[in-house]
This record gives C-alpha cells, structure tokens and sequence, in this order.
C-alpha cells in the first residue's frame, strides 16, 4: 500500500493490523485504504491460535483479568492486544508525530476521515488518542467544532472498540509502559486515560463502522466464573472504573474548555 498524500501539518502514519491468513479481509478494507491516501504499512498480526497456553500465561496476569470480567482471556483476545502493540512500536520507530491504526474489518469515507484527520492535527493539543470507531453512547461532551458536521468530544462513561483510531507518540509511549502483564482487552485498556495521563477523545457523529464478518478475536468458548465472590469483585472493579472514567473526563473537560476560553477559541 504505497499511497501517500502530504497533509496540513505534521507526519501521519498508517498502520493496517491483518492476520496472514485474513485475505478476504485485507480484500475488504484495502480499497477505503487506498483511497485515503495515507501511506500504509501493513502489520502482520498475532494470531491467537498459534499462542501456546505457557505463551499467555507468561504475559498475562490470568488472576486480574479473571476478577475484573469473571472469564479467562480467549487466546484471541491476547493476539489482539499483541498486534496493537506492535502497530505501536512500529511508528515509534518511524518519525512520525502521528499514527492512525486500523484493524481490517472497518469501512469508512476515506474523504471524510482524511479531512477530520488534518482537521486533528490542527487541534493537536486538545488530545493524544482520538477514537473513530466507538462503542456506546459514552455521554459524550463537546470540547471543540471540528467543522459544520463534526465535533471533538470526552466521554463521561465508558466507551470500548479499538478498530480504528489516531495516537500521537506521547500516547504511544504511555501505553506502552503499562502494557504488560495483560489485565484487560485492547479497548478497555487504551480507554483507560486517567492510568496514563492522556486525552482520550472522540468524534461526534461517528464515521468508522466495523462491518466485515464476524470477529476473529472469538478463538474459544469462554465461560464466565459465576461464584458470588468473583461477581462481588468484578462488580466493585466496574463501580470504581465507572467513577473514575468520569471524574477523570470531567476534568479533562473542564481543563480543556478553560484553555480554549483564555486563548479565545470557542
């Protein structure tokens, strides 16, 4: 995927996550790819299927994720995390300042996309993650106009899907600091920007829809742990997630708001 196209400002990178064996996939996503213009690289994605039982426990705390979502993780699951950190290190070892990253079963209007991506880097400032493909209604609140259609957003509650997004390398780094043991999935992870002091945002209306097939991260049947101690724990986890995802973007928000009212651009 050799397409380029020079934006506004700054350096973007692309980076599509595709399992070898997802060809009708890579089929699929390639020409929303290409038509965005961005200069690609494609990463070769961990397949959790070829992850050994001693592979996963070595980097994954099985107890924390037991608690939390009252399951042991699906060896797909681990392979999803494994390949958005390599997407990761991969653009930090480019010298791009941004990096959009997509999984390979999203659609999109890459005209629309790409404008909201220049349209970011402008606002630069107001975020390190920028989400565009989102789940839940996350009570979003409006930081800023990005044009007549689209505004950049903080969700007061909680918001998961990591199909396709936009890190800067601060938040690049951050994550990767935290990353191992694995605790948790991808999405829930990388939303959870009160753990690294970033801006995690989205854009209203949404414009990235997940929509080839069936997930491939759904390699095994899990089930869930239903003892009245493990319901208890996981239980308090999300309480105490709840609240901090909120008092955390409600301070992002108001921080963000204040600066933007000071300089004048409301």
């Amino acid at each position: 995927m050799k397409n380029s196209r020079s934006l506004n400002t700054g350096k973007v990178g692309a980076y599509l996550i595709n399992l070898d064996r997802a060809t009708e996939r890579l089929d699929f996503v390639r020409p929303f790819i290409e038509a965005l213009g961005l200069l690609t690289e494609r990463i070769s994605a961990i397949d959790g299927k070829t992850l050994s039982q001693k592979k996963i426990k070595s980097i994954t705390d099985l107890e924390s994720y037991k608690k939390i979502f009252k399951m042991y993780p699906e060896a797909g699951t681990i392979g999803c995390s494994l390949s958005h950190e390599k997407a990761w290190r991969r653009f930090l070892e480019s010298d791009n300042e941004f990096a959009v990253i997509f999984e390979d079963d999203v659609q999109f209007n890459p005209q629309e996309l790409l404008e909201t991506i220049e349209l970011l880097i402008i606002r630069k400032t107001l975020w390190d993650i920028a989400n565009f493909e989102t789940k839940h209604r996350g009570c979003p609140v409006k930081i800023s106009k990005l044009n007549n259609h689209k505004h950049l957003v903080f969700y007061l509650t909680n918001v998961t899907h990591a199909g396709c997004y936009m890190v800067n390398r601060n938040a690049a780094h951050q994550l990767l600091k935290k990353f191992y043991p694995i605790k948790m999935p991808l999405d829930h992870y990388f939303t959870s920007a009160w753990e690294f002091n970033l801006k995690f945002v989205g854009i209203e209306p949404r414009m990235v829809l997940q929509k080839f097939g069936n997930s491939q991260i759904k390699t095994s049947s899990s089930e869930k742990i239903k003892t009245v101690k493990i319901r208890i724990i996981s239980a308090g986890y999300n309480i105490q997630r709840a609240i901090f995802h909120f008092i955390y973007n409600l301070y992002c928000f108001i921080r963000v708001k204040a600066n933007l009212y000071w300089k004048g651009d409301n």
